[in-house]
């Protein structure tokens, strides 16, 4: 009887343990003197820790990065006190920052004696992205509007004052002065026509012309169009490629304008001798990592350069269109990227690394293999 009953014990705890280890939703348990009992593999992932190195480790060591949280396991086991909810960012061992949404439960045996707290975490980098998609989408379809209706109305009288400018260029040659603005003339016109043409760019939907395509070839090829800015600058570029890396799907021209667009803001971030790190990856558990993405096979690229960085304040605006930390330019560059990328069913994200320098990481679909 007695080897029986510690079957079934056995058995009982090995089907908890299976049933919490396979949810997507983090569980963390903290027993009464603070230290952890129990992390399964969804905490893992979120925290980027290892459950094998901190079982048994205090709780608000581990998290001392993340005060409010300790702060909430505290007041779950107090006398009468019940669950506790609430949301924010955790600080994980990476340096990411992780949007979640927590639920803290005191456990209590059936006579009220404490053994300690639950913790449950969901991550919602996922919901934050669509939250921010759809803001995004709302002040696209309005900039789209407002593109179109005037892109008929400012090409035509732009075609006819840079026509009037290029005759009247070819009469003042004898003029310097007179040439001399004809050429800013024209220059202006060109700009204004680049700034419309981008704008409906970003408006529309992109047509892509899909196809497999090998990644290290196109890297290889944006390097090559940026080779004279990268000798006159002294960067030196690493390039740290996966070899068996599959080809990916997607638009030859759409994504070069991607990549040459990422490598040529990191290069004037650096102004001069730094280095320029390209890698890529592949990522077969994506899906685990951001909930509610298609499942299947991905590859990363990683373009980081060791500038000045990003700062805090900029980084929710970076894909904005018209935001720019620079002196030039028009600041929907990282906008058409942000769109292109997600027109292939991928993501493109920014990470901040102030004094460091900036890393853009891209995920692209994997063609699927026949």
């Amino acid at each position: 009887m007695k080897i029986q009953e510690e079957k079934r014990n056995s058995s009982s705890q090995i089907s908890w343990e299976n049933i919490l280890t396979s949810l997507e939703d983090g569980v963390i348990v903290v027993d009464p003197q603070g230290k952890l009992s129990f992390f399964n593999q969804a905490a893992e992932i979120i925290t980027d820790l290892s459950a094998s190195q901190i079982l048994q480790q205090p709780f608000a060591r581990l998290f001392k990065r993340n005060p409010w949280l300790i702060d909430m396991v505290k007041k779950s086991q107090s006398p009468q006190q019940s669950s506790i909810r609430g949301e924010g960012d955790i600080s994980t061992q990476g340096g990411r920052r992780v949007p979640v949404s927590l639920t803290v439960s005191p456990l209590r045996d059936r006579y009220g004696r404490s053994l300690g707290s639950i913790v449950l975490l969901r991550d919602l980098t996922h919901r934050k992205e669509m939250e921010e998609d759809l803001k995004r989408a709302d002040r696209l379809a309005m900039l789209g509007t407002l593109a179109a209706g005037l892109a008929h109305e400012i090409k035509n009288p732009l075609g006819g004052i840079r026509g009037a400018a290029q005759l009247l260029r070819r009469e003042a040659d004898r003029i310097p002065a007179i040439a001399q603005y004809t050429d800013i003339m024209i220059r202006e016109v060109d700009r204004v026509n680049l700034l419309i043409e981008q704008l409906l760019d970003l408006s529309r939907p992109a047509k892509l012309d899909l196809a497999p395509l090998n990644i290290h070839e196109l890297l290889d090829d944006v390097l090559l169009l940026e080779r004279q800015t990268v000798q006159e600058h002294k960067v030196v570029v690493k390039k740290h490629y996966d070899p068996s890396l599959p080809p990916i799907l997607g638009d030859r021209a759409r994504l070069t304008q991607v990549f040459l667009n990422l490598v040529k803001n990191a290069l004037q971030a650096m102004k001069g001798q730094g280095f320029l790190e390209i890698t890529t990856r592949i990522e077969t558990d994506f899906h685990i990592r951001s909930q509610g993405r298609e499942r299947g096979k991905f590859i990363w690229v990683d373009i980081e350069d060791d500038g000045p960085g990003i700062k805090d304040e900029d980084l929710p605006h970076i894909f904005s269109p018209f935001f720019t930390t620079k002196n030039s330019g028009t600041g929907l560059g990282l906008a058409i990227c942000y769109g292109i990328v997600k027109e292939h069913g991928g993501l493109i994200r920014v990470e901040n690394r102030e004094g460091k320098g900036a890393s853009f990481k891209v995920s692209l679909l994997v063609a699927e293999q026949k």
